[in-house]
């Protein structure tokens, strides 16, 4: 691991330059830990000469603790070697493109093709004239497809390529430029026909800068990196050449061979005289292929939701307009999208059932209480036909009118002083430090979302057996010799209108209705 290789080299700071003499050893012993300041000024001047014994003493010199300019020619060759990577990743607005690119690149033929038909656009097309139902399920088999195909060599690959390049990436663009800035105030940044001036320059100056160089350059001579994935990918899908691969090995090699050393290091240890310090290195490297995936059911299966329910509300609207003239009538008092508000902000459960069920108490006052009433009261009851085959009609009807009144008494309930809603308004205070309060709160409320469903339920199956009696009802009308009701002639002068205009009238906002509830307990 790379952390055994960045150790300081504490063994060889305590070896002596030259061979002490018995008494000097001895005295040394003796009075080195009472005068921590003399042992200090010792381990720093061994250190010293240790240094001026490495490959890399000539950046450093040790008496004024001043850098040199072969390091600073060291920083001008990396900065140069790199400064087309680090342009590329500055002028690029969003860096996530580097992950999308590593995840295409080691994507089958087959992936590419089925991301391009899970595209938004691509969707949103199909949904116009492709049903809900069936667009789900063609888009989750796709989806299912693409994600199955990402098997564990290809997310081992994506993994190693996207470590390597975050650490490519981090040594690329590390600030070379304020280094030299330092040695040189005049350098102009991405400067390379001339050298800036490299005389010398105050180590402490960039002491934390020549600390945070060490943790991205060491990084690159990890021996478990395979480099080649990641420069054919960069060949693959880049215009311009980043970097070389020939001129990025000749980068690794001299970064190890500086490592190897441990001439910086101690440069460090001696700068900051701490004995102690050890280069960590650092860099930004997560697997990718797991929350991608993520991401796009996530993305997808958002976008088919937001199709369902705008689709949901648009034939909810179409269908209102043509039963009631408007797209959203409204009978209840309490039992509203106003109840929610202070629900939605505190994260509780919410009233579900809102739309559907003022659309239920506004079909059977205006329609249920007058239309089919009138229909009622003249077919059924001077209607001369079979009792057993107008029961069903009756039953359904007599329903319907219960029906209205247990709805008035549900939206009542949720009233402030209503059971349920004096419950609510009570308790809702309390839930910032009540759990408690809370519990009771989602119980009330699924309470009411469980008798408005089932109102709902209850009412359309009702208005079903209506529908279907006055469709066979209008069948029988038009024969010459009706079979269930056998005096139409004289139910015709009780209707203002035709009675098979009035009878499809019926039917068709029955029917419309039926519709309009199965699109919310479907």
């Amino acid at each position: 691991m790379e952390d055994k290789k960045n150790t300081t080299v504490n063994a060889s700071s305590k070896k002596p330059a030259e061979k002490e003499s018995f008494f000097q050893s001895l005295l040394s012993s003796l009075f080195k830990s009472s005068n921590p300041e003399a042992e200090k000024k010792r381990r720093l001047k061994n250190l010293a000469k240790t240094i001026s014994k490495t490959k890399y003493h000539t950046f450093y010199r040790p008496a004024t603790g001043e850098m040199l300019a072969p390091f600073g020619k060291l920083i001008f060759d990396l900065y140069k070697a790199v400064s087309p990577a680090q342009t590329y990743f500055r002028n690029t607005q969003n860096p996530a493109i580097f992950k999308r690119q590593i995840i295409n690149y080691i994507m089958s033929e087959n992936q590419l093709a089925l991301l391009e038909q899970l595209d938004e656009q691509k969707i949103l097309e199909l949904a116009k004239t492709v049903p809900i139902v069936k667009l789900k399920q063609d888009i989750e088999h796709k989806l299912q497809v693409f994600t199955n195909d990402f098997n564990e060599t290809k997310a081992s690959k994506a993994d190693a390529i996207e470590k390597s390049f975050s650490i490519f990436q981090d040594f690329c663009t590390f600030d070379f430029y304020m280094i030299l800035k330092k040695y040189d105030s005049s350098y102009k940044e991405f400067s390379f026909n001339a050298l800036p001036r490299l005389e010398k320059v105050n180590g402490e100056y960039i002491l934390d800068d020549l600390k945070d160089f060490l943790a991205v350059a060491y990084s690159i001579t990890d021996d478990s990196i395979d480099w080649n994935p990641l420069f054919e990918m960069f060949k693959a899908t880049q215009s311009k050449e980043l970097v070389s691969p020939g001129n990025w090995k000749k980068i690794i090699a001299k970064i190890k061979s500086i490592q190897t050393s441990k001439s910086l290091d101690m440069i460090v240890q001696h700068l900051a005289e701490d004995f102690a310090y050890e280069t960590k290195i650092s860099y930004h490297h997560a697997p990718i292929i797991e929350p991608y995936i993520e991401k796009i059911e996530n993305d997808t299966h958002v976008l088919l939701q937001k199709i369902e329910v705008e689709q949901k509300e648009s034939k909810a609207s179409s269908i209102c307009m043509q039963i009631f003239g408007t797209a959203t009538p409204q009978s209840l008092k309490y039992f509203t999208a106003d109840f929610n508000a202070p629900l939605e902000k505190k994260s509780l459960s919410v009233l579900e059932y809102v739309e559907p069920l003022n659309y239920l108490k506004t079909f059977l006052v205006e329609f249920v209480k007058k239309t089919i009433r009138e229909y009622y009261d003249v077919v059924v009851i001077r209607g001369q036909w079979d009792a057993s085959l107008s029961a069903p009609m009756s039953n359904a009807y007599q329903e319907l009118l219960k029906l209205s009144d247990e709805v008035t008494a549900l939206d009542e309930m949720m009233a402030e002083e209503g059971s349920m809603g004096v419950k609510v308004k009570t308790l809702l205070p309390k839930t910032a430090h009540d759990a408690g309060a809370e519990n009771i709160i989602n119980r009330v409320v699924s309470d009411a979302n469980e008798m408005a469903r089932g109102y709902i339920i209850q009412g359309t199956q009702s208005l079903i057996i209506i529908g279907k009696t006055i469709k066979q009802l209008i069948e029988d009308y038009v024969l010459q010799k009706p079979v269930i009701v056998q005096n139409w002639k004289e139910l015709e002068k009780f209707f203002e209108t035709p009675l098979k205009e009035f009878s499809v009238d019926v039917y068709k906002k029955i029917y419309l209705f039926v519709q309009l509830m199965q699109t919310y307990i479907s």
